[in-house]
């Protein structure tokens, strides 16, 4: 499939179909083989009359495809995958306006060579490609994820495929995928771990398959498909199966990834690469809008954005990875807020004192560390309104640091050393409890006690299984009069967790950050520091909000930043979601 031409005839009738079922109900009760009636209705053909619509197609895509398939989001979004000659796939957002449509690319990637037939799961998130000589594969499709690969099926002598892999279709978590050059269809149940063979149809006439599509009626599965050399179309019924994937999702609704929009996003960084790593909130004492959000950029300094996310300081003081902050400290005996950050060239604690009137951020001293390659930190105010810095290492030590006001400006005395077995990174604490919490990156969530005479023994609060994946990155806490929660970056899937944040420790629930098409702002992904406040900061977050950085910016595609997400959503979709299913 070369023509351009036709495939934006193609891609138009495709895009016409999409709130369609994949192949029009057949009424028929029999086995054998029968030529299936192929005319399209006047509606089903509504966009390949719209000359606008071809005509915005054409400015969008510019190259040859081999194939697409459409893909509908958790949230409802319309996304299609086209295949260029190339072997690039590109991830395309559907706009619609009227009898109009847009596309938006929000990625690419690269495919196998004869990538020319694939097919989406909208349950399990996947998208299958075939690769004619080898196989077939599957793929993420949710626009945030990592770009990686798992082996569907292979040709023999590794797999079940005999001829060249051909067209692909999906119906209630099962993928027929027709062989190209034979008489063979395989049936596979998806599970979101692996896919598994079902059967395999033997056709009994001998066909060029080329188009694929199914159909379900109560237990059974009309499958039909086209003879690319006679150009009839056939049908098969064959009876349906429940797969894992479904059976699963009913059994752990309580366990369910929530779907959750960003409000707001910062600029992007300015460097290219691994840079945006955490953020911290500092709160305004009069007007709650005029709260700031800093971020590091950890090849060249700390970052100070308003709640838009427009960057309104920048500090180039080398490669700060992680930065928090308390108010209500000192500076020379005056009233100051202090930020700190783990600065890597220098091995130290870099401390900046922030106006507690205007929130201007200055640089104004380093504690260096007896560690070898600073990492991870968090501040932690404990008794008697004593100042502490947590600051780890990647070989798992953490050293204690208070912080001390004096003439001449802050310092600092290591007052207590620890560690894990392995990396960690993240860590918050919890000032009103005297608790730290920190982040085994593979292994848990870990907590003790946080002043400097407490004891170093750990308990364990939440381990990488099931729920939380490894990395373990960012966390911080939620709290109120009422709540005490704990926010995790489960980097491994892309996910953000919640715990209690008192033994024993349950499990709230768990959230992505998905595209927000109406605002634009995409959806957060690889995420490695958070933070979160619980105070008023405006009508638009009336129960504070959430910042996560983002490891991949999209739409457009560009350098990394911070993503804003409303608490109240976060409390309305995902805690008293969880909390109601638990009641009934």
């Amino acid at each position: 499939m070369n023509n351009l031409s036709k495939n934006k005839l193609l891609l138009a009738l495709s895009l016409a179909l999409s709130t369609l079922t994949a192949c029009t109900a057949l009424g028929v009760n029999q086995t054998e083989n029968t030529e299936l009636d192929s005319k399209l209705s006047t509606d089903q053909v509504r966009y390949i009359s719209s000359d606008d619509a071809l005509a915005k197609y054409e400015d969008k895509v510019t190259y040859p495809l081999e194939g697409f398939c459409l893909y509908q989001t958790p949230t409802g979004q319309e996304h299609v995958f086209l295949l260029d000659e190339s072997a690039i796939a590109h991830q395309m957002l559907i706009e619609h306006q009227g009898n109009n449509f847009s596309l938006s690319e929000i990625r690419r990637f690269p495919l196998p060579p004869k990538a020319e037939y694939c097919a989406t799961d909208p349950v399990t998130e996947q998208l299958f490609i075939s690769e004619e000589n080898i196989g077939i594969w599957a793929y993420s499709a949710r626009a945030e994820s990592e770009v990686s690969r798992n082996v569907v099926d292979l040709k023999k002598p590794y797999g079940n495929v005999i001829h060249a892999s051909g067209p692909l279709v999906v119906i209630d978590q099962q993928l027929l995928a027709a062989e190209k050059d034979g008489n063979v269809i395989h049936h596979y149940d998806i599970k979101k771990s692996a896919t598994v063979l079902n059967t395999s149809y033997i056709l009994s006439e001998k066909v060029k398959l080329d188009g694929l599509s199914v159909d379900k009626q109560g237990d059974d599965l009309f499958i039909s498909y086209l003879d690319d050399t006679s150009e009839q179309s056939y049908f098969i019924k064959v009876a349906a199966t429940e797969s894992d994937a479904n059976v699963n999702a009913s059994k752990n609704m309580g366990h369910a990834i929530v779907n959750i929009t960003a409000d707001a996003e910062t600029q992007p960084v300015q460097d290219q690469g691994d840079a945006a790593d955490d953020p911290a909130i500092w709160l305004h004492p009069d007007s709650a809008d005029k709260s700031l959000i800093l971020g590091t950029n950890k090849q060249r300094g700390l970052l100070v954005y308003d709640l838009e996310g427009k960057q309104v300081q920048q500090l180039l003081v080398g490669r700060v990875n992680n930065v928090d902050v308390r108010q209500g400290f000192t500076h020379k005996g005056m009233p100051a807020d202090i930020a700190a950050g783990s600065q890597r060239d220098n091995r130290s604690i870099a401390l900046f004192h922030i106006d507690a009137s205007n929130g201007e951020v200055s640089a104004v001293n380093e504690i260096v560390t007896g560690l070898d390659d600073v990492y991870g930190l968090c501040m932690y105010r404990g008794l008697e309104q004593k100042m502490y810095v947590f600051i780890n290492d990647q070989d798992g030590r953490y050293e204690q640091y208070e912080i001390n006001d004096t003439v001449a400006g802050w310092s600092g005395t290591r007052v207590r050393e620890f560690s894990v077995d392995s990396q960690p990174e993240g860590c918050t604490a919890d000032d009103k409890n005297q608790r730290l919490f920190v982040g085994e990156e593979n292994v848990a969530v870990w907590t003790l006690g946080a002043e400097p005479d407490a004891k170093t023994e750990m308990t364990k609060v939440a381990e990488i299984g099931d729920v939380l994946k490894a990395d373990i990155e960012g966390m911080e806490l939620y709290q109120t009069e009422k709540e005490n929660i704990l926010l995790v970056s489960s980097q491994g899937n892309d996910s953000y967790v919640l715990f209690q944040a008192d033994a024993p420790y349950e499990y709230l629930g768990r959230f992505r950050i998905v595209l927000n098409a109406e605002s634009g702002v995409d959806g957060a992904s690889e995420t490695d520091g958070l933070t979160v406040s619980s105070a008023y900061l405006g009508d638009k977050y009336p129960q504070g909000l959430v910042v996560v950085q983002d490891g991949r910016n999209l739409l457009p595609d560009n350098n990394q930043n911070y993503k804003i997400v409303s608490w109240q959503k976060i409390d309305q979709q995902v805690l008293q979601l969880n909390k109601s299913k638990v009641s009934q």
